[in-house]
């Protein structure tokens, strides 16, 4: 009796005490069942997709050493992306592509079966795990099935996918090598054509890491002020004398010196072209200034930027700025660069020429007849200048089929009064093909190799001096 006394000495009767305690438990079941379906909602949007309905790859990061003896033998990682997807996005708008990636799921989710390692990275994104024995068949299988038509609200859309392969390790496997490695892959199978599974390798590996020093290079030039400018003497082939100078960017690192061609290539890829470009602009016209003051019979100079500027609405402008600064005439400097590679460019690159004309710059096209607007400038006689890449002059006094290229080429241009520059002469033999020909100048070792400011002054610059324009 005295167990069923409170501290205030009332009584509870067994049976209140009873229902009291089961109604404890009751709201304790209560809370416990609700705590547990917040638990699985909150794993269920932690590793579910809300999209696609699939595992999301945080998913597979947390339970990798779980999922890979799911298999019976090696298994292999695929790093997959819907090319151009961005192009379906701009097209269909937001709410058909998320339908859009909603059925390619199930697709992929079909074609890896009866696997279910399937899983979204983001956006278009997708990593699939699978028998390594299979790959051959199972890549052939996944392009194309992945090509047949998808039907989303009355729309059928064909997709293809490029794919990065990753043969696991069987000792130690560790996620995040395992996706840097594939990822490498897809990288390859994007740059090489898209619609293809690349397998890793350890020459990627090396790619990688040169492409990661090259970059290291550029931002500690950029930094510490490590890019340095040479200067190539270009020849008029009728008096044979130095006429011109082209300024090329150099970096000198612990490494190696790197040369304009890989400078250009990864700045653009990392951007920072916009500021190396800058650079050139003003170390060039600030040597030039040099030049013309040291009374150097040199007529012109030639800049080289990257072909992204056409899309940089301040770079005319300060070239512009730079060369009244610098008191330079801008018909003595011409701005050089490739022509785009990209047709939906073509009109930018149109109006950027012009621009430059307009302000009394000159235009000349570097590796002439590589992209999509040579004839069309040509046509239009918007260009000063063409310039033959070297890899047409490589061995032209034997390979007939360069020889007829590069001479078409010239007479071409000199059908439109457009002057030629042929660079990467370096052989007697180069020379004397090129000078039958309506060549008006050219540049290569043959003649001058890159030399230095102080080289050029001392070289070419006369006993006295009188200040030019």
């Amino acid at each position: 009796m005295h167990a069923n006394l409170l501290n205030n000495g009332i009584y509870w009767p067994p049976w209140l005490l009873s229902a009291v305690f089961a109604a404890l438990l009751a709201v304790l079941a209560v809370i416990t069942a609700f705590r547990m379906r917040a638990v699985r909602r909150y794993r269920k949007l932690l590793y579910i997709d809300e999209l696609t309905e699939l595992k999301k790859s945080t998913y597979l990061e947390r339970f990798f050493a779980d999922s890979l003896p799911d298999f019976d033998s090696e298994v292999s990682m695929y790093y997959l992306n819907i090319d151009n997807f961005k192009n379906h996005n701009d097209l269909f708008g937001i709410n058909l592509s998320n339908r859009l990636l909603y059925e390619f799921a199930r697709r992929l989710e079909e074609l890896c079966a009866p696997y279910t390692h399937v899983y979204r990275v983001h956006s278009d994104r997708f990593i699939v795990l699978h028998p390594k024995s299979e790959h051959e068949a199972f890549s052939k299988n996944l392009l194309q099935g992945l090509k047949e038509p998808f039907l989303v609200e009355d729309y059928e859309i064909r997709l293809t996918v490029s794919a990065g392969r990753y043969d696991i390790p069987e000792k130690r496997p560790r996620y995040y090598e395992c996706v840097f490695r594939s990822e490498l892959a897809l990288q390859a199978a994007k740059s090489r054509g898209k619609d293809r599974v690349i397998a890793y390798s350890s020459d990627l590996r090396r790619e990688n890491q040169d492409s990661f020093r090259m970059f290291q290079s550029i931002k500690d030039a950029l930094k510490n002020e490590l890019f340095y400018l040479e200067f190539q003497p270009i020849v008029d082939l009728d008096t044979e004398k130095p006429v011109g100078l082209e300024s090329l960017i150099r970096i000198q690192d612990k490494y190696k010196i790197h040369f304009p061609a890989d400078i250009i290539e990864y700045a653009e890829r990392y951007n920072m072209i916009e500021e190396i470009d800058y650079y050139v602009v003003e170390r060039s016209l600030e040597s030039f200034r040099k030049i013309r003051d040291a009374n150097v019979p040199i007529e012109f100079l030639s800049i080289n930027i990257s072909s992204q500027e056409i899309y940089n609405l301040d770079f005319i402008d300060h070239l512009v700025a730079t060369t009244k600064r610098l008191k330079l005439d801008p018909k003595r400097i011409i701005v050089e660069f490739t022509e785009t590679t990209d047709p939906r460019g073509m009109e930018e690159e149109a109006v950027f020429i012009e621009k430059l004309r307009s302000r009394n710059f000159k235009v000349a096209i570097d590796d002439f007849g590589t992209g999509y607007s040579s004839l069309m400038r040509l046509s239009k006689n918007q260009i000063d200048r063409i310039k033959i890449d070297r890899m047409f002059i490589h061995n032209i006094a034997i390979d007939k089929n360069n020889r007829a290229l590069v001479d078409t080429m010239v007479k071409l241009a000199e059908n439109f009064g457009i002057a030629t520059i042929v660079e990467g002469i370096e052989l007697p033999d180069d020379y004397e093909i090129v000078k039958q020909m309506p060549v008006h100048f050219a540049q290569g070792y043959f003649f001058y190799r890159p030399m230095s400011l102080n080289a050029v002054l001392q070289t070419f610059a006369p006993k006295t001096n009188s200040t030019q324009t």
